[in-house]
């Protein structure tokens, strides 16, 4: 037993932070709002009492329970619950307390890894703290720990899962642990059993077998031993074989080998010989080189020079061009110019005969003096008129002077109104002419303006054009550069061609050969042309040496074949995966050895080792043929890009040229519009000129024409005031008689008569002499333009001549400069001939020397392929040397592993049993023998050694088997012992749980009755319980048909009823009061200080009821301040102070 002293939580579910809780005597209770993690105090206990389901937690899985975070404080990776004990007592499986009153159980989860168990620190198992909970009758499925909601589950279990209740108070959830521990213990050895008595007769049968196999074996071994002798007296024999061929092989090779060095010495000869000869044809295309390089820059300067012929014919005719263009425009200039001078003579006449005319204004003021005159005569003869009248005649003679100048009056009124419209009629006919010369002067303005824009427009282009000319010969430059570097390449790509094929001769290679199809990687080159010296010139089409396509099967495999380093045409795959690339050449003749018929192996150097045992060394000598070969090949291709880019820059040369032919053009064509658009300009401007001075004059006339009519309506007003007052007067004068002065009123009229002529003739002569003064200031005008004009066409003309003089002089420049061009070209040409000649003596010296070399190379071919053969009888004479040498340590280090002795020694001891002739009988026995020992078949030499280790086995399975008995029965005997205890505990359980749970029902009930029953079995350990409950005043009937309340009461009454007769150490009780009324829940408060007082239990309590509050020893209050976190605050109702928990 012991008591629970101590619970402390972190990052338990809502517990962030470490919680201590100090459960002690007495009720202590726990109390806060929905929500603010009361129970999950209770689920922390249940938790480190053993519980393993996530859903009874209330959680998905078990990671769930570790704190997830809030959004001001991050999630842990970690929970832990630890429950302190005191006064511990008792033993804990498979750890050792060390009889400490003290422990310390706890529990912690690790998320994504799992939970485990400490206890006092030490590393305990699940199934071990389960137990000892269940042994002092708590446990975290037992009924003193009641989850919220489920006080009155008990009630509604079934009969069979009542038996829990008789469990815990018979204290036996202890021995149902143990018993179920030793039942699966029970079946794992029955099952271990089972599987030692089938392989103990399994290993009865192989110990049959190999009895049998192990008498065969004793027979093969015998065989083998005569066989082994007899292998002995044969290897010594072959041994002797060996050793006579390798004394006569080396006999043979030294006589070949002074064969090979005379060869060699005539080869040395001859190679100096040829050395010489190649060192003369050297020289010969080094001076041949020169010669060309002179040749191509001799012909370079002859094209540079034919350029600038066909340059200079160009701007001859661009010069010619210009010429005309030049003269043309100073023809046309001076035509002009004679037209503006003739016209500048004849304005100077007009205005002279302008100024000739003071005559008119003099007549004028002479006109003007004998109006007055006339004016004053008739003043006096009207005084003189008026006063005889006066006189003479009275008043009739005034009315009827009044009655005549009111006529005149009147005529002169009527005539000044008609001059007033004649002038109107004039003004708008003057308003519409002067409104045409508008548009047509606008349409002038606006067309030379067009004439101008297009002027600046071309000589934009013109400038672009000559930037487009700058660019296009620097373009040339360029492409001519490039030409001339491609043509350097191309003549010493041809030189190079040339020399090769000369020094080939006709051993030279065909451009089908399928060494043109051959990618060899990079440093396996001598490799395969040593391997394929005499096929590499054989080619793929119709020809006298030809590959075709062979299907061959059945091929060996080679280790790193050539395959792997060429790419290939298919014909040619089977050979080479015939021919073995190696590069260790120690390893060589024992690879050779392995060599399939057909095979060969090569190494970088282009050493051969093949199949038949020949050996090669010296295997490159086409390799300068094919080396001349590729490069003559390579060079073509080099030559075909060349040709193509040089093609291609021709191309792109002679399309800039057209296009800077074309860009010539278009600026003379640009020149000449722009020449023409001056023209146009000029053409129009004396038009302008023209226009405005005649808008300028009709301007005037409609200006003076206004002014006269502004005279003339004024004089009209003061002439209709004197016809009114003449009116007047000839009203008064009426009455009075008219007397005879016809002399006077005669006179008088004539007077007038003059008056009117001499104004008419003044009015006449201002209008003439108001046009002239117009026409004289328009001549004016002309004159000033004139010779403005007269000075832009004289400067014109000098500009032309200027560049008239120019062009001639560029064009007498470029006279003489085609001439020297061909002289020069001439002398060039002389110099390739005489460069031409010596590159044919040259050449002709060339093929002379190659000839030889030509000859002396097929002589030292010839030399060559006798050494070859020479060496190749050496080869093959050193290769079976090697062989034999080989065979005879191999044979030599056999007979030692057979018979730990040398062949000498072997020699003494089968000196009278074993000849060379004896070789044939040997062989007959030995194969003999070797036919029966196959006959036997298989064997197992290993059969005695294993009967023995079956037996040992078999012994050893057998003790085992005793083992597992003696424990089978040491485990039924403890089952038997734990149920016959379980019986007994329970049976006497029952009767007391029995009688508890009657009295406490009538206590709680005030009356009633109740009751407990075992039903369904007489074995005590498979019964279940059935409950029979009648509250006071009802009749006995189903549990079910039991309100909310009774069910609480009844199910507590059975569950303190268990306290009462095995008290656990903690109680925990979560809203058990929820379904009671106020007298039910003050019988609970009492029953439970009965408990507290009749037992050691100490009593957890959740609960909302202020008066179970009220009994409460102490109480903790759980909030939650910060959302997600919850806190303890502890309250001891027995002391005065308040003390903070956490």
């Amino acid at each position: 037993m012991f008591t629970v002293k101590k619970l402390k939580i972190s990052g338990f579910k809502s517990f962030a932070h470490s919680t201590e809780i100090l459960i002690e005597d007495g009720v202590t209770g726990i109390i806060g709002p929905n929500g603010c993690g009361k129970s999950n105090i209770f689920e922390a206990i249940r938790w480190v009492m053993g519980e393993s389901s996530s859903k009874s937690l209330r959680s998905s899985s078990q990671d769930e329970i570790i704190f997830n975070g809030t959004q001001n404080l991050p999630a842990k990776n970690f929970a832990e619950v630890s429950m302190e004990l005191n006064d511990f007592e008792g033993n804990i499986p498979n750890l050792s307390t060390n009889d400490e009153k003290k422990v310390v159980i706890s529990r912690i989860l690790e998320r994504g890894v799992g939970s485990f168990f400490k206890i006092n620190d030490k590393d305990a198992r699940a199934k071990d703290v389960s137990i000892m909970f269940y042994d002092s009758g708590s446990g975290a499925r037992s009924s003193s720990i009641i989850s919220q909601g489920n006080i009155d589950q008990i009630i509604n279990f079934k009969p069979i899962d009542r038996k829990i209740i008789l469990e815990d108070a018979a204290g036996t959830s202890g021995l149902q642990a143990r018993r179920h521990e030793s039942e699966l213990k029970l079946q794992s050895t029955e099952s271990n059993l089972e599987k030692i008595d089938l392989n103990l007769n399994n290993l009865y049968e192989n110990q049959k077998s190999l009895s049998r196999q192990a008498r065969q074996a004793e027979r093969y071994e015998q065989m083998s031993k005569d066989i082994k002798d007899l292998q002995s007296k044969i290897l010594f024999l072959d041994w002797k074989k060996i050793e006579f061929n390798l004394n006569k092989d080396e006999e043979q090779r030294k006589k070949i080998s002074s064969e090979i060095d005379f060869i060699k010495s005539n080869i040395k000869e001859l190679n100096n010989k040829n050395d010489l000869s190649k060192e003369t044809l050297n020289k010969l295309q080094k001076e041949k080189e020169v010669l060309n390089q002179n040749l191509f820059k001799l012909e370079k300067e002859i094209s540079e020079q034919k350029n600038k012929i066909e340059n200079i014919k160009n701007k001859k005719d661009e010069i010619q061009r210009f010429l005309v263009t030049v003269q043309k425009d100073k023809n046309d200039e001076k035509t002009n110019l004679t037209e503006i001078s003739e016209t500048i003579k004849q304005t100077e006449i007009d205005i002279s005969n302008l100024n000739s005319r003071n005559l008119e204004k003099e007549k004028i003021n002479e006109l003007l003096k004998n109006e007055k005159k006339i004016k004053d005569q008739i003043k006096q003869l009207e005084t003189l008129y008026v006063n005889e009248i006066q006189l003479t005649l009275g008043e009739e003679f005034k009315s009827d002077n009044l009655k005549e100048n009111k006529e005149n009056l009147e005529k002169d009124i009527k005539n000044v109104t008609s001059e007033i419209d004649l002038l109107r009629i004039k003004g708008k006919d003057d308003q519409l002419i002067l409104s045409n010369l508008n548009k047509d002067l606008n349409k002038l303005k606006k067309s030379n303006q067009s004439i101008h824009m297009e002027l600046i427009e071309k000589k934009k282009d013109l400038g672009k054009i000559e930037e487009k000319k700058i660019l296009l010969n620097k373009e040339i430059k360029s492409y001519l550069e490039q030409i001339e570097t491609l043509s350097t390449q191309h003549t010493e790509i041809q030189t190079e061609i040339k020399t090769l094929a000369e020094i080939a001769g006709d051993n030279l290679l065909s451009e089908k050969s399928v060494v043109n199809l051959l990618k060899i990687k990079k440093g396996y080159e001598n490799a395969v042309y040593a391997a394929l010296t005499h096929e590499l010139d054989a080619t793929l089409t119709n020809s006298k040496k030809r590959w075709v396509k062979a299907v061959v099967s059945n091929l060996s495999n080679i280790e790193s074949p050539l395959s792997d380093y060429v790419e290939s045409p298919s014909e040619l795959l089977p050979i080479l995966s015939q021919i073995g690339f190696i590069n260790d050449d120690s390893h060589a003749i024992g690879l050779q050895k392995k060599l399939s018929v057909g095979q060969m192996l090569v190494n970088k150097k282009g050493t051969i080792w093949r199949w038949d045992g020949f050996i090669s060394e010296d295997n490159l000598q086409k390799k300068k043929i094919i080396d001349s070969h590729l490069r003559i090949t390579e060079l073509r291709e080099g030559e075909k890009v060349i040709k193509k880019q040089l093609s291609d820059l021709e191309q792109l040369k002679a399309m800039k040229i057209n296009e800077e032919d074309n860009n010539a053009k278009k600026i003379v064509t640009i020149n000449l519009l722009i020449e023409d658009l001056y023209k146009q300009s000029d053409s129009l401007t004396p038009q302008i000129s023209k226009l405005n001075e005649k808008n300028s004059i009709i301007n005037l006339n409609i200006q003076n024409s206004n002014s006269t009519i502004s005279q003339l309506k004024n004089s009209l007003t003061e002439s209709n005031k004197k016809l009114q007052e003449m009116k007047d007067a000839e009203i008064i004068s009426i009455k009075n008689s008219k007397s005879d002065t016809d002399n006077v009123q005669n006179k008088i009229s004539k007077l007038d008569s003059n008056l009117e002529t001499t104004r008419n003739e003044i009015n006449l002569l201002k209008q003439k002499i108001m046009r002239e003064e117009l026409n004289k200031t328009y001549f004016q005008n002309d004159l000033i333009k004139g010779k403005k004009m007269f000075e832009e066409a004289s400067k014109k003309i000098v500009i032309l001549e200027k560049r008239e003089k120019f062009y001639y002089e560029e064009n007498a420049k470029l006279e003489n400069l085609p001439t020297n061009l061909l002289e020069s070209i001439d002398n060039l040409q002389g110099e390739i001939n005489n460069i031409s000649n010596k590159i044919k003596v040259n050449l002709e010296s060339q093929q002379s020397i190659s000839q030889k070399v030509s000859i002396d190379e097929k002589s030292l071919d010839r030399m060559n392929r006798d050494r070859e053969a020479k060496q190749n009888e050496i080869t093959i004479i050193q290769t079976n040397l090697n062989n034999n040498k080989s065979n005879e340590k191999e044979f030599r280090e056999l007979i030692f592993q057979k018979t730990s002795r040398q062949p000498e020694d072997l020699e003494e001891l089968f000196k009278e049993e074993v000849n060379i002739d004896n070789h044939i009988n040997l062989t007959n026995k030995l194969e003999r023998l070797i036919g029966q020992r196959e006959q036997m078949g298989p064997v197992n030499l290993r059969a005695k050694l294993e009967e023995d280790e079956i037996k040992n086995i078999i012994d050893e399975l057998e003790l085992e088997k005793n083992d597992l008995v003696q424990a089978i029965d040491k485990l039924r005997i403890a089952i038997s012992k734990i149920n016959n205890e379980g019986k007994k505990r329970l049976i006497e359980a029952f009767d007391k749980v029995d009688k508890n749970f009657r009295d406490l029902f009538k206590k709680l009930f005030d009356g009633g009755e109740a009751k407990l029953e075992l039903i369904k079995s007489e074995d005590p350990l498979q019964t279940g319980i059935e409950i029979y409950a009648r509250p006071p005043g009802k009749k006995l009937s189903s549990l079910s048909l039991l309100s909310g309340g009774e069910k609480t009461l009844t199910a507590i009454s059975l569950i303190f009823s268990i306290f009462l007769i095995n008290p656990s150490p903690i109680c925990i009780l979560d809203e058990v009061d929820a379904a009671l009324d106020e007298i039910n829940v003050q019988k609970f408060c009492k029953l439970l200080e009965e408990l507290k007082n009749n037992t050691k239990t100490k009593f957890l309590i959740i609960t909302h009821n202020k008066i179970t509050m009220s009994s409460l020893d102490r109480v903790y209050g759980v909030t939650m301040a910060q959302k997600g976190i919850s806190d303890v605050v502890s309250v001891d109702f027995k002391q005065i102070d308040l003390k903070k928990a956490v």
